[in-house]
């Protein structure tokens, strides 16, 4: 599958990132939130790789965000509120991610070895 969305990987190894958008929660703000979600993530000193925005027939958004997460082989997923990921940032860093969020800032460390794919901080 590929996405023409996607910006290569930079060089000198700075953590990827990936913007998650649930537009059932941002309604006409979306647009807004998502860059304000990019610019937060450019501001943390990120590499910003891609702004998953699920259908909105998709049954479960932050697992179709987990599955473009682990794909990409991202560090962290940068959300506008804890809303999207239903108030528990634990649906995140269980499964090997850092969260950040961009209202009110704030950031949780994954709970779980990094997901397959991803880059080794410090490597």
């Amino acid at each position: 599958m590929t996405y023409a969305n996607v910006i290569e990987p930079p060089i000198g190894g700075r953590p990827k990132s990936l913007g998650f958008i649930r537009n059932d929660l941002s309604g006409i703000h979306a647009p807004r939130h998502a860059a304000e979600v990019r610019q937060h993530a450019h501001g943390l000193g990120y590499h910003y790789v891609y702004t998953v925005r699920p259908p909105v027939d998709v049954d479960s958004p932050i697992e179709y965000a987990l599955g473009l997460a682990a794909e990409f082989g991202v560090e962290v997923i940068v959300v506008f509120d804890l809303g999207h990921v239903d108030d528990r940032p634990a649906l995140i860093c269980d499964r090997g991610f850092d969260l950040e969020t961009v209202s009110p800032q704030g950031k949780w460390t994954r709970s779980a070895p990094s997901v397959p794919g991803a880059a080794v901080e410090g490597a």
